[in-house]
């Protein structure tokens, strides 16, 4: 393993990466933090996104979730639970 900070890995981040793309363990660290440099296969990782094919899936799921549940409300839907809640806090005060 070896361990660098990032001032000094700067200088030498061509043959770090190539370190870390072959298996052995290379961490950074700023004083503070510590990060490890990781090779991920082609294919393997968690973000690969082949736009030709995944674009409309991601899109038609992120039109999903921007309808779903957790969409902003309306103003009128605003206007509504505002005045529900009036009124019930209207009731409680006069019980």
């Amino acid at each position: 393993m070896k361990t660098l900070t990032v001032r000094v890995a700067k200088e030498q981040m061509t043959q770090l990466l190539g370190e870390a793309h072959r298996g052995d363990v290379v961490v950074l660290t700023d004083g503070r933090r510590r990060m490890a440099l990781e090779a991920t296969p082609p294919g393997g990782g968690a973000l690969d996104l082949d736009l030709e094919e995944d674009s409309p899936e991601l899109e038609a799921e992120l039109v999903k979730a921007v309808k779903g549940p957790h969409a902003p409300f309306s103003e009128a839907e605003l206007r509504g639970i505002a005045d529900r809640a009036q009124e019930d806090h209207r009731r409680r005060r006069e019980t």
